[in-house]
């Protein structure tokens, strides 16, 4: 006979387990979707419970379920920009985080992106432990800096008025540019 102490232990519920998190894809590539679901199916933790190809379809889903955890949203879908549904995504659900997914790193796109409210601008090109791994973790996001993107605002609302007001602005639309551009890296 085993005693009680000789008896295995059983583990706890959920011990060292961590809860899955549900993931909606948006990405007008089916193909695409698909496999991608089904990669980061495998890597255990992550469900992906809803596939859209649009933008449009997944807001008209968020106005009227709950949002998931995480959504991964492509950024070029033909006439359609995942850029543009950031903010509609924050406001419809502000505790879902949405990771850019996209082919094309551009800084004016990830800027703009983190500055809307999303957690991250990943790269289909990179690993997908890479990718599962950002789902998994918020902790990592960005912290948007709030105060540099007011002064790079303020600092590009003034370069504007002061191009506007002098005589010969159309000459000097290169200077401004060049500034422009120093100011973005500047606060990058």
């Amino acid at each position: 006979m085993v005693s009680i102490a000789e008896a295995p232990k059983e583990a706890a519920p959920n011990a060292g387990a961590t809860e899955n998190v549900s993931v909606w894809l948006v990405d007008d590539n089916d193909q695409l979707r698909t496999l991608v679901a089904e990669i980061l199916g495998n890597h255990g933790g992550i469900i992906c419970a809803r596939q859209f190809s649009s933008p449009d379809a997944l807001l008209s889903t968020l106005a009227s379920k709950p949002g998931p955890d995480v959504i991964l949203l492509d950024v070029q879908m033909g006439d359609r920009n995942g850029l543009d549904a950031v903010r509609p995504i924050k406001s419809l659900t502000r505790s879902t985080r949405v990771l850019m997914f996209t082919t094309c790193f551009n800084r004016e796109w990830r800027e703009r992106a983190l500055g809307d409210g999303a957690s991250d601008y990943l790269l289909k090109s990179d690993a997908m432990e890479k990718v599962a791994a950002r789902i998994r973790c918020p902790a990592n996001d960005p912290v948007p800096n709030l105060n540099a993107r007011r002064r790079f605002r303020r600092a590009t609302d003034c370069a504007v008025a002061v191009q506007s007001s002098q005589p010969g602005a159309d000459k000097s639309r290169r200077l401004l540019s060049r500034t422009l551009e120093r100011l973005r890296a500047f606060w990058n």
